[in-house]
């Protein structure tokens, strides 16, 4: 078991990266945009999560909140709601056309922050800096890299 000081380390890491990345402010990457309106943006655009229920359990969002999180993004009209092809009592989601353009640059955006904060290691750290992830991944969320699933 770690200690409480190994443990301590952890949670400063989490707070710095944190900050690193934005996440206290009000806006995702200086747009409109709540962090939630952003993250289930990118759940349906980069995940294609589209079933509502499934992207709150996905976020750990409360389904009321949820919901009108989604209301809000199908009003701005940034997201589509239409009936499930599946069950015709249920609605999915879809990126409009605008709604690909905004999740288009909130991506870009988020991509060239990476490359930003990864631009200060040289070669050697950006490589053990991935594996680094690459281990969090598989070790907290049982997840492979496309190497590991393709090689």
């Amino acid at each position: 078991m770690l200690t409480d000081h190994q443990i301590e380390e952890i949670r400063q890491f989490n707070r710095r990266y944190t900050r690193v990345l934005g996440v206290l402010n009000k806006k995702v990457f200086d747009t409109d945009l709540t962090w939630p309106e952003g993250r289930i943006l990118i759940e349906v655009g980069l995940n294609h999560i589209k079933n509502p229920m499934t992207l709150a359990k996905e976020l750990k969002l409360d389904k009321s909140y949820a919901s009108r999180t989604i209301n809000k993004l199908v009003k701005r009209g940034i997201l589509e709601k239409y009936s499930s092809p599946n069950d015709l009592r249920s609605v999915e989601l879809k990126l409009t056309p605008y709604g690909q353009e905004v999740f288009n640059d909130i991506n870009q955006r988020s991509n060239y922050l990476m490359k930003e904060v990864l631009a200060t290691l040289n070669e050697e750290q950006q490589t053990e800096f991935l594996k680094s992830i690459e281990s969090i991944n598989r070790l907290l969320f049982g997840e492979e890299t496309k190497k590991d699933v393709e090689g």
